[in-house]
């Protein structure tokens, strides 16, 4: 079921305001993604935004936008504050103009106060610390000067602290160990030398207690890296083909089996979910009918049906929610079938506090929209 209504026309370009909805009639809800012809969305700027992540940085009880800008030029990163109600009407700038492809948010430093982490493309990587008043200190950079494509923060080393692993797209990836103060000097690479990774995802997939690394890579077959404690990993485990071109990679239960499964999202060959077993093989597939230039995958249960669903952020083409169900199929929804933005990457949150996750697109070259999800009976 869509809708049509206009609220006004805030964009450059005219689009008609909209909410883009599925029944279920077993249930007799509808859940709808709303967005009010763009006037729901992080800044009015249109940067060549890559990614955006979502922290609360003031410790308010709302999540807050951290946009990193620029891609291969230097552009200036922004944190923006939610008002509480999903708005985000106040920002700063973070640190000097950069090209930046992904910006994080946690406390690495272990003071109490989040810290901001920007993985930038061939220049140095940025560490900022975090004080009162939201003051954000440079401290300098970590990792080496690569084509950084992401960042991921997680304790590998079971030492209580956040670890930093890196996404180079032709250049070794990295993992750069907090020695406890924030301070990132000893790294260690994995990956063959000119791997094209674009993202990496982080989970215990095997369930022996060590955490793995599953990467994205861009036209190359995917791979795993199985974590074996101390620092180390077992040799990378392929898995896909050389001819799909991967941009993104996403961890979850998808079919509730005790298994986390492996979603790719491809860009212009079908996008693909590997089932786990028991024997970590992912011999098991799903492949979506329908291919599409999708940059970005995201995991959310949108209708709160108990079974996960998915979001693609497509490149200069429609965007679209995957709503899964308990036969093991998927329906379809366009964000907005009048948009074909040019989307780096979608994450969910729940903005406004009502217990649904919304979503979030970082575009490049045009405004960053918010989608709030409803379900109506």
């Amino acid at each position: 079921m869509i809708m049509f209504s206009r609220i006004g026309i805030p964009r450059k370009l005219l689009v008609f305001g909209f909410f883009a909805g599925v029944s279920f009639f077993g249930t007799a809800q509808t859940v709808v993604f709303q967005n009010f012809d763009g006037f729901l969305s992080i800044g009015t700027q249109s940067n060549r935004t890559a990614g955006i992540s979502l922290a609360d940085m003031d410790n308010d009880g709302d999540l807050d936008a951290l946009v990193a800008n620029g891609r291969h030029w230097a552009e200036q990163n922004y944190l923006f504050y939610n008002d509480g109600k999903g708005n985000f009407k106040q920002g700063q700038p973070i640190g000097l103009m950069d090209a930046s492809y992904e910006m994080v948010a946690a406390d690495v430093n272990q003071d109490g106060y989040m810290d901001l982490l920007v993985a930038n493309d061939n220049i140095p990587n940025a560490l900022y610390f975090g004080g009162k008043g939201q003051e954000f200190t440079w401290q300098g950079s970590f990792g080496a000067i690569a084509p950084t494509r992401g960042i991921r923060l997680v304790d590998l080393d079971n030492d209580s602290d956040l670890d930093i692993v890196l996404a180079h797209r032709n250049a070794p990836n990295e993992i750069c160990w907090n020695d406890g103060s924030g301070s990132f000097d000893t790294c260690i690479t994995f990956g063959a030398e000119k791997d094209p990774t674009i993202q990496i995802a982080i989970a215990d997939i095997n369930r022996d207690g060590h955490l793995d690394l599953v990467t994205a890579e861009r036209k190359s077959v995917n791979f795993i890296y199985f974590g074996k404690g101390n620092r180390a990993f077992e040799q990378p485990t392929p898995f896909g083909t050389k001819e799909d071109d991967s941009r993104s990679v996403a961890l979850h239960d998808i079919d509730r089996d005790g298994f986390i499964d492996i979603i790719i999202g491809n860009l212009g060959t079908p996008n693909q979910i590997f089932y786990g077993d028991a024997e970590s093989k992912f011999t098991r597939t799903y492949a979506f009918e329908t291919s599409r230039m999708t940059a970005s995958v995201a995991v959310a249960d949108f209708n709160k049906d108990g079974w996960p669903d998915l979001v693609f952020g497509n490149a200069e083409d429609v965007n679209y929610v995957q709503l899964g169900s308990e036969s093991g199929t998927f329906s379809e929804i366009a964000l907005n079938k009048d948009l074909k933005e040019d989307t780096y990457k979608v994450i969910t949150g729940d903005l406004n506090g009502d217990g649904l996750p919304d979503i979030v697109e970082a575009n490049s070259g045009v405004w960053n929209l918010i989608y709030r999800t409803r379900i109506r009976e």
